[in-house]
């Protein structure tokens, strides 16, 4: 702390949680990651189709789901 006051450095408090990270990122992302193991694309735009028909094929029930599983109440 002593070369921290030296050098004039400010501190911060960080927040208990990152505000870089979105529920998404806890509940589609891994799901997805799942899907996606193992495939093997030779473009992008396959890979996008991929994703897109991924989503595509999820009704409303699963996003509901998944918001009550990030404890989000719709």
């Amino acid at each position: 702390m002593a070369k921290i006051h030296e050098l004039r450095f400010e501190l911060f408090d960080h927040p208990p949680y990152s505000p870089d990270l979105a529920p998404s990122d806890f509940f589609l992302f891994p799901k997805l990651k799942v899907a996606l193991g193992g495939q093997r694309f030779s473009s992008n735009e396959e890979a996008i189709t991929f994703v897109n028909s991924y989503f595509a094929e999820k009704d409303g029930k699963y996003y509901l789901d998944g918001a009550g599983e990030m404890g989000v109440s719709l």
